[in-house]
């Protein structure tokens, strides 16, 4: 018997003890504790037509966004505060890439091609076309 098999079977015999410790009606006990519940948020979910509406929140909500009067406004006042969020928010972060790859970054790279003497052609292809361009895109992702 392999070390694996041993293993296994030390696992199957746990299983098996773990089994006789939850007792026989584990199952019956689960399954009436999930439909417990579920009993529980379908009244709270339904509405009985004898009985008066209560306020809740998500209900009120709901029906605000989802009319034909507000709906489309408060979407357009959510869409818009998203996107500025996103344009403001993004500028910080643009702004610190920006001035480490494009004023700090690049003039020491720039430096060192011109001590190491390296071609003008071949300077202008590696430093300000490849990455300058590639600098540029990272700055504003």
């Amino acid at each position: 018997m392999t070390h694996y098999d041993e293993q296994a079977q030390q696992l199957l015999d746990m299983a098996t003890a773990a089994r006789w410790r939850v007792g026989q009606h584990f199952h019956e006990q689960l399954m009436e504790d999930i439909y417990t519940d579920a009993a529980h948020i379908a009244d709270r979910a339904v509405t009985q037509p004898d009985q008066p509406a209560r306020f809740d929140l998500d209900r009120t909500i709901d029906q605000l966004v989802t009319s034909r009067r507000w709906g489309f406004p408060i979407m357009l006042l959510l869409f818009t505060l998203v996107f500025w969020i996103t344009i403001s928010g993004a500028n910080i972060p643009s702004g610190w890439l920006s001035w480490l790859l494009l004023d700090t970054v690049h003039p020491f790279l720039k430096e060192i091609a011109a001590n190491i003497g390296l071609p003008w052609w071949l300077d202008g292809l590696l430093l300000d076309g490849m990455y300058l361009a590639t600098a540029w895109v990272i700055s504003v992702m």
